[in-house]
């Protein structure tokens, strides 16, 4: 599939449709981010056209949600979702309908999520065309849920997480009505799959406004239900949420969420990156992270091999604002933080993770076998040269031989 359409190419689609006998307008989003003088992300289409009478127009389209009205018109490999104007007739797994019926531009405003949403453009007149009041809800920064908000979350929970999202991003209310309905079904956010959830929460936590939406989350008991382990210490909930407001403003997702899960133990952070369908570098990096969250401590009188190596991870980055944090939520201080710093820069950034001095090649040629010995040996000779103690191939060789000779 190509890269996501750029409005020239969204409108030349448009243009089609009409010249074919069809109505045809920009859906969505992308209406809402233009009315707001945002760049939109991508352009969508909503078309009186079947899918088959799509396919029929355009030349490269894909099926994939045909069922549902979906169409992907590719053009130039650029992706355009074309989307017949449907009504939704019923949800039974709270995500997707179970079937469609094909109507009007204003019935199908009428089962989009928001009002801010839920408006359409049509871009050869330059007309807004609001079925549902999106116009006034955006001059007013409200976020409505379209119709009766119990009915639209219950055709897609997942609704109840984007109303937060959008509320962070924006900085808009959430209506009263809509906000009770989001409380009184939040337990039901379970029902979605982990990954929806995941994805929903790197979104938000990509974000400035992280924090914003993470107090969100708990007032509206969405947090309770995605993340459990995080609110069973009502202090361990207070000082991740602190945590997590330090570096919110970095815009880094994965930093953000390893605030909020790196007191938690090693066994319900794998936990809960297998029940979102996380990755194995999420995995390893939230682990690695909460290993070594009160390093701080001792990271400025450890040797210095052991201290390169955390500063050679990829995520140290992270980590070292997690340890500026800690220093000062612990004792109001940043004394060692401080003395971390002045460590580092007293380290060559070439030496923090050179290449090894010498490999198992060169340890087979002086007579060592493959093995756990050479695994050994090459784990010290490389300590000792993060260490400082050799600098060149000939005293690394010397060192290997003395050690070959204590294992003899």
């Amino acid at each position: 599939m190509g890269s996501s359409a750029t409005k020239a190419t969204a409108v030349g689609v448009i243009r089609r449709l009409r010249a074919a006998g069809y109505d045809a307008l920009l859906a969505g989003g992308c209406v809402r981010d233009m009315l707001m003088g945002h760049r939109a992300a991508d352009y969508d289409v909503a078309t009186s056209a079947t899918p088959r009478q799509v396919k029929r127009i355009f030349g490269h389209v894909l099926m994939i949600g045909a069922k549902f009205g979906v169409a992907m018109v590719i053009i130039n490999r650029r992706t355009v979702e074309v989307t017949t104007f449907r009504s939704d007739l019923s949800y039974s797994d709270g995500r997707r309908p179970d079937s469609v019926k094909f109507v009007t531009a204003q019935r199908d405003a009428q089962r989009r999520d928001f009002t801010i949403n839920g408006m359409f453009y049509d871009p050869l007149c330059g007309k807004v065309i609001d079925y549902v009041g999106g116009q006034k809800d955006l001059k007013a920064g409200i976020i409505r849920a379209i119709g009766d908000p119990e009915r639209r979350f219950a055709e897609d929970y997942l609704r109840m997480l984007r109303a937060v999202r959008f509320s962070g991003r924006f900085g808009f209310r959430i209506d009263r009505a809509t906000a009770r309905a989001i409380k009184r079904r939040a337990g039901r956010i379970t029902k979605i799959s982990g990954e929806r959830i995941r994805e929903e929460l790197e979104k938000m936590f990509a974000r400035k406004t992280a924090l914003a939406t993470l107090k969100q989350l708990y007032r509206l008991g969405l947090l309770k239900a995605i993340l459990p382990e995080i609110l069973a210490d009502s202090l361990g909930w207070l000082k991740a949420s602190r945590r997590a407001g330090a570096v919110s403003e970095r815009g880094d997702a994965l930093l953000t969420l390893a605030a909020l899960l790196c007191d938690l133990p090693a066994r319900d952070i794998r936990r809960i990156v297998r029940r979102w369908g996380g990755s194995n570098e999420m995995r390893k990096s939230l682990l690695w992270m909460s290993e070594h969250l009160d390093d701080w401590r001792t990271a400025h009188e450890m040797s210095l091999a052991e201290f390169k190596r955390i500063l050679a991870h990829r995520d140290y980055h992270r980590l070292e604002a997690f340890w500026r944090f800690e220093e000062r939520f612990a004792n109001g201080g940043k004394r060692r933080y401080l003395a971390i710093r002045r460590r580092i820069k007293a380290i060559d950034p070439k030496q923090i993770a050179p290449p090894p001095l010498l490999t198992g090649a060169d340890l087979k040629e002086i007579g060592l076998k493959e093995g756990a010995i050479l695994g050994r040996v090459l784990r010290k000779l490389y300590d000792a040269q993060l260490n400082e103690q050799i600098s060149n191939k000939r005293d690394a060789l010397r060192m290997a031989r003395g050690m070959v000779h204590q294992d003899k």
